[in-house]
């Protein structure tokens, strides 16, 4: 499918997804509880956020030193950066993704392949994690009785199947990367647990004190939703499971939507430096 095609096709996903929550939300309540913010907590959650992206390109850097492309840190945090932008607001079919295996390749002549299953086994690896506190919220009792169709705390022993199942098939034929999936997947923890925290500051900011567990749950569910990218960077896919499960968890579909709005701007602005800043030199470590 031409790049055009696909931009085009996200766009329409990505105002199609936000007209559906629009239809089902008071956008007048909406804007008064954006009206309200406290700013001192939403430069928290900016700090926050951040932090959580700079162990993120950290986590991505083991896969890319595995893959034999020795990237310096400041060099990665910043080319972490510019996809981060890329996926956001650049049109194209390549997204933040292919830029940097590009920009790798040319950089360092390690085969595409490696690379392409280095940032694959990057996403699944953050993907677990959600997967794991998602299930730790959602095991906690969060979820009312008759949603699943079953007791949430059956989720648990599904979650190690499949984790046990995925380790197998990552020592069986990704062996060049098997050796730092230990640590990548304690990054991939705090990555979500800076989030989660970053969530906390909006809520605190929104004047938002009550069924924070719940509004936590909806960001783990939403972010997974958000990853795959049917629109642009996430947004309208995470508005939609927002407004979809606020009332099953007997959240405020208004201030779940607020909250998942800030998410996507704090977002686009870290994503900034990515293009204002200039590439650290080769030498700096």
């Amino acid at each position: 499918m031409k790049s055009w095609l696909k931009w085009t096709l996200r766009i329409m996903l990505t105002a199609l997804a936000m007209y559906l929550v629009f239809r089902k939300i008071s956008w007048q309540e909406t804007w008064k509880i954006l009206r309200s913010l406290n700013v001192l907590w939403l430069i928290g959650a900016l700090i926050l956020f951040n932090l959580s992206q700079s162990l993120s390109a950290r986590r991505i850097r083991f896969f890319y030193t595995s893959a034999g492309a020795g990237i310096p840190p400041k060099r990665n945090l910043w080319l972490y950066y510019q996809g981060m932008f890329y996926n956001l607001f650049l049109p194209g079919g390549v997204g933040g993704d292919g830029y940097k295996i590009h920009f790798l390749y040319k950089q360092y002549a390690v085969p595409v392949k490696r690379l392409v299953t280095a940032s694959l086994l990057d996403r699944l690896n953050g993907l677990a994690a959600l997967g794991f506190l998602a299930v730790l919220f959602a095991g906690s009792g969060l979820i009312p009785n008759g949603i699943l169709g079953f007791a949430s705390w059956m989720l648990i022993p599904l979650y190690v199947i499949l984790c046990g199942a995925a380790l197998w098939v990552a020592s069986r034929y990704f062996r060049r990367y098997f050796p730092v999936l230990g640590k990548t997947t304690l990054l991939s923890v705090g990555v979500q647990m800076l989030q989660l925290s970053a969530v906390v500051c909006l809520l605190a900011a929104s004047g938002s004190h009550d069924h924070e567990a719940a509004y936590l749950l909806l960001f783990l569910i939403s972010s997974v939703a958000a990853a795959i990218p049917f629109t642009i960077g996430g947004a309208g896919a995470r508005e939609i499971v927002f407004m979809a499960g606020a009332p099953l968890l007997g959240v405020l579909r208004e201030e779940a939507v607020a909250i998942s709005l800030l998410f996507f701007l704090i977002t686009a602005l870290s994503s900034l430096p990515g293009v204002l800043l200039p590439a650290p030199e080769k030498r700096l470590p």
